[in-house]
C-alpha cells in the first residue's frame, strides 16, 4: 500500500504533463538508444501502451539528461517500480495520483510537505510514519 502511495505521489511531484509526442515515434524500436536504455523496463509494454502514456515517459527520457546522477538512479528505480505492479495495482496509484491532483492547493503543499519529512527520515523512522 505503501508502495502506491510513493507512485501515486511520484506521478503527481515528478512528471509534467506533455502536450504530444513526435510523430512517427510510437513503437519501441522507433526509439532512440538513449530512449530504449532510459525506458527498458517499459520494452515488453511499450507497444501496447496508449499514445498519452508514451508521451508522458518520453518526456522523462527528456528531462532525464538534465538531471543529476542520484536523481537518474531515482527515476530508474521508480520505473523499475512502476513496471512491476500488476495492472490493478498501477489502477489504484493512479486512482490516488488523481484524488491529490484534485486537492486544494493548500492541502496538495501540506501533503508535499509530509512526502519531504517523510523521504528525508531514516528507514526506522519512515516505518512508524507509516
Amino acid at each position: 500500500m505503501a508502495r502506491l502511495l510513493t507512485l501515486a505521489l511520484w506521478l503527481y511531484f515528478s512528471l509534467p504533463a506533455y502536450a504530444q509526442s513526435e510523430p512517427g515515434r510510437s513503437s519501441w524500436a522507433r526509439l532512440s538508444p538513449q530512449e530504449k536504455q532510459i525506458l527498458a523496463p517499459l520494452a515488453k509494454d511499450w507497444d501496447r501502451m496508449g499514445p498519452a502514456k508514451k508521451q508522458k515517459w518520453l518526456g522523462v527520457t527528456k528531462r532525464y539528461r538534465s538531471m543529476d546522477p542520484l536523481e537518474q538512479q531515482r527515476i530508474q528505480t521508480h520505473i523499475r517500480d512502476w513496471d512491476s505492479l500488476t495492472p490493478d495495482q498501477r489502477k489504484q496509484a493512479r486512482k490516488k495520483y488523481q484524488k491529490i491532483k484534485k486537492l486544494p492547493p493548500e492541502k496538495r503543499l501540506e501533503i508535499k510537505k509530509k512526502w519531504r519529512k517523510y523521504k528525508e527520515a531514516s528507514k526506522s523512522r519512515r516505518k512508524n510514519l507509516k
